[in-house]
């Protein structure tokens, strides 16, 4: 009998139109989180796109299954994808659309609007201004009225349920006075036109100004999306073809000419040329390339043809990547946000209890019912409140925030590092790659046994399949030499050790000298003595003979020593922490400006220094580019790759530097101390306003000061609240770090 596959979980993609504010989030991640096998939600407001995590069943658990259960709660479903940056594509377009119609209505109710304001003058009848405020509630607010259908069927209001029954409440009441105005005291036969007209055109308008400010502040993606190419030449059958990029496979070789954009990544096997990959890394001067080189999707080849083997597709190249996890990293919510989540959810239906409660005081104040003033009560508390600055908050500062890193070359994974950026205490950096290029030579070598070019044999057996910073020095010195390396059984890599292979049944090691002598390989005291003067060593051994070590030298990063003085300046602790030996790391120590130094230390050990720190309360973030770095990034509070670095890295990072300057990380910082400080005015802003103006709309300033904010100014300054959050969030693409703080 044969066991059944194992279920496997799919995670989808979904753009949807119709949410506005922080009640629809919360209504699409409460629908799809009732579905049985649903394991995650993230619906981003801001790009109006969710992300679902579930593990699919033919017939009870689809996507189709997830689009019911959206539409069910009165949205809808416009397509779906595998990413993020795509379904936002499908949801731009929908987006565009919707502000074209609601420019329609706004121009319609406008219209309709203008002889209501000056029906005195004109002397309108109550008649022609009935007729000519039923285009504006129908037609013009039909928008709401559908959001007020929603909530209906969900038994959850949101913004747009608050302001259809506002302007609803007004049209009906001065609907009746208007046929039947006998059965009402006098004083209570005004009609609301103003206010009906008033609350349609001053929300549409501020809708359609949030969102046209809100599309600008993940212009930064948007022009990344826009750079991707569309296609790529070929060589198939001996022929050059163009095919779409999503077409092009692992192994295909692409031909690019002078001024045209790389579309995957890949290895050049022939010519040459230089490539600006500013668009990556935010360096403007161009690299060279010649066979051999990597290059990258997205980048631009300037003055030579050149011939590439595709190593990843064009819908996985890094430009590609790095769209998606921007993207992904702007859905994340921080820690704020969540909390702000959790009031929004009881926010409308305290203002319906605050509404029907003022109403109903003024219906019982005084010596009578006062229906005008019961009316102009329950119409402003509905028509100012304003759930979608809260909602709005949070996730505009962090698109902004996000897209203005990307354009610095800083890609932070998840919205939450923004909060620990600023809260960090101590700095750890690896040596090999980050605070030195990461491109060592063999600047000489200890030969204890046989000749260099037996050494150097077997130290390439050893690294020709290694990943580690030394491996290519050691490959170019062999091909400087013409030496060969004999037939490899069996390779092992041990990171942060060294490489154990197999050949003709004979055991080769090649790497740190501690971890060849832990492995029973011989080093006599006198030997011992003269390697522990020098610098970086890779050691080379056969059996448990040494046949004697090559050195290495590494030249710093230009940009090291400012890195880390900035950092000091902030008030930080910054160490070195690296495998090398002793001498190399506190000569790079020095060089740089750092104090304390981990040397000889194993990926496991890095790992224990960052935890030691983070027992003694304080914040921690790794630096680092290697595969050996990978558990200590992943345990800092803030992991930083290079993303020059391995994948390794990278993934276990919150944040890579796509720029080779290290004073990026301090830019970071900087950066999410902005973000911070917009995300917290937004946030006072939208309580202050809902706080200071719902008792004004309710009237309790009325009886003693005669103060009164009626329901169209009420609408206007909701607008008005939404728009402020939105633009504020828009100073983050401000490049003057002092324009913001």
């Amino acid at each position: 009998m044969s066991e059944s596959a194992p279920l496997v979980a799919r995670r989808v993609v979904l753009p949807v139109r119709g949410m506005h504010c922080a009640s629809c989030v919360d209504k699409v991640d409460a629908a799809l989180k009732a579905v049985p096998g649903v394991e995650a939600v993230s619906v981003d407001l801001p790009s109006r796109t969710v992300a679902v995590s579930f593990v699919p069943v033919a017939g009870k658990l689809e996507v189709k299954h997830l689009r019911r259960a959206i539409e069910a709660a009165g949205y809808d479903v416009l397509g779906e994808s595998e990413s993020r940056a795509q379904a936002e594509s499908i949801s731009l377009l929908s987006q565009k659309e919707e502000q074209s119609r609601l420019t329609t209505r706004l121009e319609v109710a406008v219209v309709f609007s203008a002889p209501l304001l000056l029906a005195g003058r004109l002397g309108l009848s109550p008649y022609t201004a009935l007729l000519l405020a039923l285009p504006v509630q129908i037609w013009g607010g039909w928008h709401f009225h559908e959001g007020l259908v929603r909530a209906w069927r969900r038994r959850r209001a949101d913004m747009d349920a608050l302001v259809s029954v506002s302007t609803w409440s007004a049209f009906l009441y001065s609907a009746y006075v208007v046929f039947l105005p006998e059965t009402m005291p006098a004083a209570a036969r005004a009609t609301q036109w103003e206010a009906v007209s008033g609350l349609v055109i001053f929300v549409t308008l501020g809708r359609l100004i949030e969102a046209r400010t809100r599309g600008k502040t993940n212009e930064a993606v948007v022009k990344l999306m826009r750079l991707a190419p569309k296609t790529a030449r070929v060589l198939r059958g001996g022929a050059e073809v163009s095919v779409p990029l999503d077409e092009v496979v692992v192994g295909d070789v692409a031909r690019v000419r002078p001024g045209e954009q790389v579309g995957t990544d890949g290895e050049v096997v022939s010519g040459r040329s230089t490539i600006d990959e500013s668009l990556l890394t935010g360096e403007s001067l161009p690299v060279e390339k010649a066979p051999g080189s990597r290059v990258w999707g997205g980048t631009m080849n300037k003055n030579g043809a050149l011939e590439l083997r595709v190593t990843r597709p064009g819908r996985e190249s890094a430009l590609a990547r790095i769209v998606e996890a921007v993207r992904e990293s702007q859905a994340t919510k921080p820690r704020i946000q969540r909390a702000v989540d959790k009031i929004a959810a009881w926010f409308v239906p305290a203002v319906i209890v605050l509404a029907v409660t003022a109403a109903a005081a003024w219906l019982r104040a005084g010596a009578g019912p006062d229906y005008q003033m019961a009316l102009t009560s329950f119409v402003s508390v509905l028509a100012c409140a304003c759930p979608c600055a809260l909602g709005l908050a949070t996730p505009l500062a962090v698109v902004a925030g996000i897209g203005r890193a990307a354009e610095m070359g800083v890609f932070i994974r998840n919205a939450d590092v923004l909060e620990e950026l600023g809260r960090l205490d101590v700095v750890l950096f690896d040596k090999t790659g980050t605070l030195t290029l990461g491109r060592p030579e063999v600047s000489g070598s200890i030969v204890l046994r046989g000749t260099e070019d037996e050494m150097l044999s077997w130290a390439l057996a050893c690294e020709e399949r290694s990943e580690h910073p030394f491996s290519e020095a050691i490959r170019a010195r062999a091909r400087a030499r013409r030496v060969d390396a004999p037939d490899v059984e069996s390779f092992e890599a041990l990171p942060g050790r060294g490489v154990i292979v197999r050949s003709k049944g004979v055991v080769a090691r090649a790497g740190s000298l501690p971890w060849l002598r832990e492995e029973g390989v011989a080093l006599p005291q006198d030997d011992a003595t003269r390697f522990s003067s020098e610098g970086s060593l890779l050691g080379v051994a056969v059996g448990t003979e040494l046949l004697g070590a090559f050195r290495m030298e590494d030249a710093l990063r230009p940009s090291a020593a400012a890195a880390v003085r900035a950092l000091k300046d902030r008030g930080l602790e910054v160490f070195l922490v690296s495998g090398d030996r002793n001498a190399a790391a506190y000569r790079v120590a020095e060089a740089v400006g750092i104090g304390t130094v981990f040397a000889e230390t194993r990926p496991e050990e890095k790992s224990a220094i960052v935890r030691r720190f983070q027992r003694e309360g304080k914040r921690v973030a790794m630096v680092g580019e290697g595969f050996n770095d990978a558990p200590a990034l992943a345990h800092a509070d803030v992991g930083v790759a290079l993303a020059t670095g391995t994948d390794v890295a990278v993934e276990s990072a919150d944040l890579a530097l796509m720029n080779p300057d290290l004073t990026s990380l301090s830019k970071a910082i900087d950066l999410s101390q902005r973000i911070r400080a917009v995300i917290r005015q937004n946030l006072a802003w939208a309580f202050a306003y809902n706080i200071l103006l719902l008792p004004v709309a309710a009237g309790a300033l009325y009886p003693r000061w005669g103060i009164l904010l009626r329901p169209e100014y009420a609408g206007a300054a909701m607008a008005l609240s939404s728009i402020s959050v939105a633009l504020n969030s828009l100073r983050l693409r401000r490049k003057d770090a002092s324009a913001v703080l």
